[in-house]
């Protein structure tokens, strides 16, 4: 090739490399507007199970690989599929449960009843068969309870007894007893050996140690003034909690460092965690479910409020799919012999408790 032919064959690329940037840059705002943030569709009400049934329920655990939402409904245990809203069956032969926690093997769950308030139990039940395996006595009136997958044991937080009972889950024989300052509500395990409960009149966050089972820290939450439901962030050492004062607050799990997130009703609920999306769910007795987005370890941001139904305060999200299950019932006035106060108290309406599920 002659010297001719490579310099017009050098001006014809150079020019094609010019035109080329040129309209770059032309559509190049375009482009970034085109490209901008992925607006994700919203969470909405997609179903309403309707259970039926009489009476109250406590706490919910959800067994998201079995599928399996467990409901304490006074005297019984619900099991439903949490994909259909199709009851697999009940566990029954209890007296006033509270909550329940299952163990990491898949066979036995725990749920505590107090009963009349004059003696307390946890009643194992067998996840297959559903029914009840054996007893165990705590102290006065168990509530939250939480299985600690590091030591195998089971922790029953006594409301009345301020103390925890501690169970042995290979042999459900009580293994310890750990006194508590004041009365425990929530709790909550970080998966690693340490468990959190909550000491709504003291203020305050008490780390457990699983193993050694003892206290190993208290924290005063100020500027957080009762603190009642606990979530968890473990992969990043967070907890979460409502307060009495309507603050929604991040604790980290190592010091006790609090930090507001915002403000939540004051008939706040139930709070949970979806580490898949960095969202905190919150809902209150005035049937709203408050999304946030943890944008950084200390900013957060309220992205979007569900409207569900009315007293639909009790709630559990899934850490697979980001859906939220939330129970609730319809209300009306008491029509049995009771006391002019309980007479006037919002009563459920039997046969109208339901499961709504909230999703993207």
């Amino acid at each position: 090739m002659n010297n001719l032919c490579i310099r017009k064959l050098a001006s014809k690329t150079f020019a094609f490399r010019f035109f080329m940037l040129a309209m770059g840059v032309l559509f190049l705002p375009h482009c970034l507007q085109a490209s901008g943030p992925t607006v994700l569709p919203q969470f909405h009400v997609k179903s309403q199970w309707n259970l039926g049934g009489e009476g109250g329920w406590g706490f919910l655990v959800l067994d998201a690989p079995a599928h399996r939402l467990y409901i304490p409904r006074t005297n019984l245990v619900m099991v439903v599929d949490s994909e259909t809203g199709k009851l697999i069956g009940e566990v029954e032969d209890m007296k006033n449960i509270r909550d329940i926690a299952l163990d990491d093997s898949g066979r036995y769950g725990y749920v505590t009843d107090l009963t009349d308030g004059s003696e307390g139990f946890v009643r194992v039940f067998d996840r297959s068969s559903l029914k009840l395996v054996t007893s165990v006595s705590t102290g006065a009136v168990p509530a939250a309870i939480i299985f600690d997958p590091v030591s195998k044991s089971v922790f029953a937080f006594n409301s009345h007894g301020h103390s925890v009972t501690v169970i042995d889950a290979a042999t459900n024989q009580v293994v310890a007893t750990i006194p508590l300052s004041g009365r425990p509500s929530s709790a909550i395990t970080d998966g690693k050996g340490s468990i959190f409960v909550a000491l709504p009149a003291r203020g305050e966050i008490t780390r457990i140690d699983a193993v050694t089972r003892s206290v190993a820290a208290n924290w005063q939450l100020a500027p957080c003034t009762g603190p009642n439901s606990l979530a968890i962030d473990a992969a990043h050492h967070q907890l979460f909690t409502t307060c009495e004062n309507h603050n929604l607050v991040a604790v980290d799990a190592g010091t006790g460092h609090v930090t507001t997130i915002g403000q939540v009703s004051p008939g706040a609920g139930d709070i949970d965690f979806s580490p898949k999306q960095n969202l905190v769910f919150v809902a209150d007795i005035d049937g709203t479910l408050s999304i946030f987005r943890r944008e950084s370890p200390t900013r957060y941001a309220k992205v979007q409020q569900v409207k569900t139904q009315t007293g639909a305060r009790t709630m559990i999200a899934s850490h697979q799919d980001s859906k939220a299950y939330l129970v609730t019932s319809k209300y009306g006035q008491n029509s049995t012999v009771v006391s002019e106060e309980l007479q006037y108290r919002p009563t459920p309406v039997p046969g109208t408790f339901s499961v709504i599920v909230v999703q993207r």
